[in-house]
């Protein structure tokens, strides 16, 4: 439900940036490592969406005919940025978010690289239902089979020893910087914001985004059989 609209937002800004077949690889990369990072943090994700989301929605009803997307995200990004900093979360420090978001990164790349070498050799382009099925079986699993030794080189690169309120404050703008872009990705173009590549990109997404979640939860399904058939740890505990 979250990693499938993701994808197919960037899928189709990458596309109408003219990224080609780079697409795939960049677009299952930062899909993975929003996600990775929105699952691993918790508490804290879920702070910094809200925030995402009541910024967007607020600059979008009060400065509607003045911004651009990049303005709103990195209102929002500012803002959670600063909850971060100010705030203390003493329930669980996110130090483990980067070497899952590092996780999310490169299984997503991986997977990503994959539909992109092969789907030129396919007659027709793959359908939005079958990409998001096979990105979160493939990734999911790849994922969890993985992270833990993610986690580990995150720790021997010394991204874990910075104060934890750096930590959270990073991810927290990251990720309301991702929440108010989707807001202004799914109302900006209905009221005629910005008309250009933001708005082509979003007219096509909203076509490509029930087939795609439909993918989603096929694939989501699969890698929950798989993970629990083969008997995979958890990953709620790193």
């Amino acid at each position: 439900m979250i990693y499938a609209p993701l994808f197919s937002g960037f899928v189709e800004l990458f596309q109408h940036l003219g990224f080609g077949h780079a697409t795939y690889v960049l677009a299952a990369a930062l899909a993975g490592a929003i996600g990775a990072a929105l699952y691993g943090a918790r508490e804290v994700a879920l702070i910094a969406t809200g925030i995402g989301v009541l910024v967007g929605v607020f600059i979008l009803m009060v400065l509607a005919d003045h911004v651009t997307v990049m303005q709103v995200v990195l209102a929002a990004a500012a803002v959670a940025a600063m909850v971060g900093i100010l705030l203390d979360f003493p329930e669980r420090c996110s130090r483990h978010v980067p070497g899952k978001t590092l996780a999310g990164l490169a299984t997503g790349a991986c997977c990503g690289g994959f539909l992109a070498l092969v789907e030129p050799f396919h007659p027709q382009p793959f359908s939005a239902f079958a990409v998001l099925a096979f990105l979160v079986s493939v990734n999911g699993v790849l994922y969890v089979a993985t992270v833990r030794w993610w986690v580990r080189l995150s720790r021997r690169l010394h991204c874990e020893s910075r104060p934890c309120y750096v930590i959270e404050s990073l991810v927290m703008a990251t990720l309301a910087g991702v929440a108010a872009g989707s807001v202004w990705m799914m109302i900006g173009p209905l009221i005629n914001l910005e008309i250009g590549v933001w708005q082509s990109a979003s007219a096509a997404m909203h076509d490509r985004i029930p087939m795609a979640i439909l993918g989603g939860l096929f694939g989501g399904a699969i890698a929950g059989m798989l993970l629990e058939y083969f008997r995979f740890s958890w990953v709620h505990d790193l």
